[in-house]
């Protein structure tokens, strides 16, 4: 005799919907846990992109003005190119300086103006 044979089929519908609700209350606990794990300021993300951008902007001494800029949980990506290894360097150094920066991913490539 199986197990199911043991349970009438109103039990059966019952014990079924109690696992249902079971997996469904985990997968919430998970995801909330997972989320929970990433809790940051939203906006901080935002207001490093647009302070290093606008940092870039202001340094006279080079054009970084076309650089890529992207953060994500307050680590800084910058893509693009820029003309020289000290361009690339300083670009690296302005967006370190901007509070709330935890690390820089410098992405950029050198390509000397053509001569």
């Amino acid at each position: 005799m199986s197990a199911a044979a043991e349970y009438p089929p109103a039990a059966r519908s019952r014990v079924t919907r109690a696992w249902r609700r079971l997996s469904a209350l985990a997968v919430i606990v998970i995801v909330a846990v997972g989320s929970g794990c990433a809790s940051r300021d939203p906006w901080q993300d935002a207001r490093i992109e647009s302070e290093v951008k606008a940092r870039l902007v202001e340094e006279k001494s080079a054009n970084l003005t076309r650089l890529g800029v992207e953060s994500r949980q307050a680590v800084v990506r910058l893509t693009g190119t820029v003309s020289s290894e000290e361009q690339k360097a300083l670009a690296e150094r302005v967006a370190k300086s901007v509070g709330g920066v935890r690390r820089v991913v410098n992405a950029l490539d050198v390509r000397p103006p053509p001569g």
